[in-house]
């Protein structure tokens, strides 16, 4: 141990005999620690057991010093009675309260949404499942800075193949340690590596993860996240939103065919209009002027993201001033790659899911670059290798193209068309 000065150390005396008392003050609940030192000094148990009126209470050997670090750095603590410890539960983490995730907004519907608490938000799960059959799986993670996660599931619809693959890639973790918690577990989990698709689901809303495991899937909680890992999962259900299903069937597929409309013109609306204009007349400087207009469309998501919400606004006029008049009035750019590359963006704003419209940012502009070198054997060349290599995506043995590919067209058509539900 150290000396921070959040580390407290109190020596307790019951029946004669010292008690050491070691517990963190800013992780740990000081109505409980309290409670316990009043109960041990004026001895109100028979022996030293009675007076724990905590509710978890693990006994270890006084010599297992890796896990009595690991209690106490978790917000437990911890009593030496010689060469018994006592490790009890005083948890009281700090965190945001329960609120509507920003990036996951509904007009009607629930309005609550993970925090960074796994206990918060396991609660929060079971709040919308009530089934004995629904499993929390608690592990811990990393060798050095370890952390605590939750493997969800319903155990009567679990395809146990999957489940036996997740926790056996967990278990076969040794990093030393997580703290970017849930994306680096994504990436030991799935051995991602320089793939840009997002092969896992994320969500902050308990009602889209509780339909997930009630579908037969897994979600992963993990402590100090307030994002919510699905797997396995589909770039179809990477693409659905919950206010579709807030709506009545008809609008809702109604927006769910506009929001995949907007998908796909931010990823072929550009590349398709510079192709046709190159066939009129090729100009370097054309695509050039593309893809300068693209990057700084992109530099400017950056830099909202890390501007102050006070000034975002005044830099979003000045955004519009240097990409608008001013940059067709110098010159630098034209009416319509302005327009068109506009367009693009909007419908990448639409894209339900952040990583997925990052990605296809990414395949945009690469496909103009493929253009812009080979022409419309590019243009071809570059869609090939694309399809291909997402039909050849299977993270845990599913289709990432399913129910595409392999085809299902009644699976297919209940994407698209969101159907009544139905009582039996």
């Amino acid at each position: 141990m150290n000396n921070s000065y959040d580390l407290k150390h109190r020596v307790l005396i019951y029946k004669g005999r010292l008690i050491h008392l070691y517990f963190l003050a800013s992780l740990s609940n000081d109505t409980l620690i309290s409670r316990l030192v009043e109960g041990i000094e004026n001895g109100e148990g028979k022996n030293l057991d009675n007076c724990l009126n905590m509710g978890d209470v693990d006994i270890v050997n006084t010599n297992d010093i890796k896990q009595i670090q690991y209690s106490i750095m978790s917000g437990n603590c911890a009593l030496f009675d010689g060469e018994t410890t006592y490790l009890m539960d005083t948890k009281n983490y700090p965190n945001r309260s329960i609120e509507e995730p920003e990036t996951e907004k509904s007009v009607r519907g629930a309005k609550d949404g993970f925090n960074e608490s796994i206990l918060n938000n396991t609660g929060l799960i079971r709040r919308r499942i009530k089934s004995v059959e629904l499993c929390f799986k608690r592990e811990i993670i990393g060798t050095e800075n370890q952390m605590d996660i939750a493997i969800a599931y319903l155990q009567n619809k679990v395809d146990q193949n999957v489940l036996k693959q997740v926790m056996q890639r967990i278990k076969e973790i040794k990093a030393k340690d997580l703290i970017m918690t849930d994306r680096a577990l994504e990436e030991l989990i799935l051995d991602q590596n320089y793939n840009p698709f997002p092969l896992v689901r994320y969500s902050e809303r308990p009602d889209i993860v509780a339909t997930h495991i009630q579908h037969g899937y897994i979600a992963i909680i993990c402590d100090t996240s307030s994002s919510v890992l699905m797997i396995p999962t589909t770039i179809f259900e990477i693409l659905e939103h919950v206010e579709e299903h807030r709506q009545t069937p008809l609008i809702g597929t109604f927006i769910r065919i506009i929001r995949l409309s907007a998908v796909l013109l931010s990823i072929y609306l550009v590349p398709v209009w510079s192709l046709s204009v190159s066939f009129m007349q090729w100009d370097w400087t054309f695509f050039i002027q593309i893809l300068l207009v693209e990057l700084s469309i992109e530099l400017l998501r950056i830099a909202t993201i890390h501007t102050p919400e006070a000034i975002s606004n005044a830099m979003g006029l000045i955004a519009a001033l240097l990409l608008g008049q001013f940059a067709i009035d110098l010159g630098f750019f034209s009416e319509e790659i302005l327009l068109f590359c506009a367009v693009g963006a909007i419908g990448g704003f639409a894209t339900p899911n952040y990583e997925l419209s990052l990605t296809n940012k990414y395949i945009k502009v690469m496909m103009i670059v493929s253009i812009m070198l080979f022409n419309i054997f590019g243009f071809v060349i570059f869609n090939i290798f694309l399809w291909v290599y997402l039909a050849r995506l299977k993270p845990f043995g599913m289709s990432y193209l399913s129910p595409l590919f392999p085809l299902d067209l009644k699976k297919l058509g209940q994407f698209i068309i969101r159907k009544p539900k139905k009582g039996k």
